[in-house]
């Protein structure tokens, strides 16, 4: 795998993430600020990608929505294994 292709791959996942937590906020009815406001995470950076949350922020983003890891990751098409 060259690098690029490394960098395609990752940005890929971190745009799916960044859909992934609008998406679920959206569901739900809440706005960034709300959210923000709840579990004093920097949403708006995770939803436009200029950062990738790490595993703690997204097991409290599950924990405030009710939902595990799985059922967050669920929805995003992964390619098949290389």
């Amino acid at each position: 795998m060259t690098k690029n292709s490394r960098y395609y791959k990752d940005q890929e996942f971190v745009e799916k993430l960044a859909r992934r937590i609008k998406e679920l906020r959206n569901e739900h009815g809440h706005t960034q600020e709300y959210l923000i406001d709840k579990i004093h995470l920097t949403i708006n950076c995770y939803e436009t990608g200029s950062k990738i949350p790490t595993l703690m922020s997204l097991l409290k983003i599950c924990e405030f929505y009710n939902i595990t890891l799985d059922e967050f990751f669920a929805p995003m098409n992964y390619p098949p294994k290389e």
